[in-house]
């Protein structure tokens, strides 16, 4: 799991989840090597079930456009985003614009789901509020990208036992979480988990939780 690509604003130290350019493709081309030495392919975040390595994105951020779509795009590498669609405007500014959404979803590598309409944590809701934040958000990224959205991401990786079934309610039939650990095929399709790639780490680090170095915080 990533977050932002900015070559402006990085502070590793600081903030885990704003990589540098150059930490990016370190990390990528880490990744990539590591796949296809042990002929692992990168895979869609579908609950097709297909043994694999699966990139997701949260927070719906500029740089998808302008950085992490391009090179991922060159490499064939397909890849999840997670919007909060409520922060979305028609101007792009710090998160994807309109426009942009709508361009990255007739290129069939980008795979979206929601994270929320107000990047919010849905356990804070109440059950009318959490509803709508569930369904507003599904019908305005299914609007953008003309598809139909049945996957999401929960914010700040909160959840719990009601969370789950007002999202199953809402039509969502995946959902990611930030505990980290594999997809142990034919889990809890609501509860899957994924790893943070850091901006602190390095190329090795990227590579070994990938391998399962961080599944015993499980």
């Amino acid at each position: 799991m990533f977050h932002g690509v900015d070559d402006i604003n990085v502070d590793a130290d600081h903030d885990l989840y704003n990589h540098s350019r150059e930490a990016f493709i370190a990390h990528i081309d880490a990744l990539q090597q590591w796949a296809e030495r042990h002929q692992l392919p990168f895979v869609a975040f579908d609950g097709n079930n297909e043994p694999g390595l699966c990139l997701t994105f949260d927070d719906g951020y500029a740089s998808i456009a302008s950085m992490v779509a391009p090179l991922l795009i060159e490499r064939s590498i397909p890849f999840h985003v997670f919007i909060p669609v409520g922060l979305v405007t028609d101007e792009r500014g710090t998160h994807l614009s309109n426009s942009d959404i709508s361009a990255l979803a007739t290129e069939p590598l980008i795979g979206f789901g929601t994270h929320g309409l107000t990047h919010r944590p849905l356990t804070e809701f109440v059950d009318d509020q959490l509803r709508h934040e569930l369904l507003e958000s599904r019908r305005r990224l299914s609007a953008l990208t003309q598809r139909d959205i049945i996957t999401m991401s929960y914010p700040f990786g909160q959840h719990d036992e009601r969370v789950r079934g007002a999202v199953h309610g809402a039509g969502f039939r995946l959902a990611g979480t930030s505990s980290p650990g594999p997809d142990n095929l034919g889990g809890d399709p609501l509860q899957i988990p994924r790893t943070d790639i850091w901006a602190m780490d390095s190329a090795r680090d990227a590579v070994l939780k990938a391998r399962g170095a961080w599944d015993w915080l499980l």
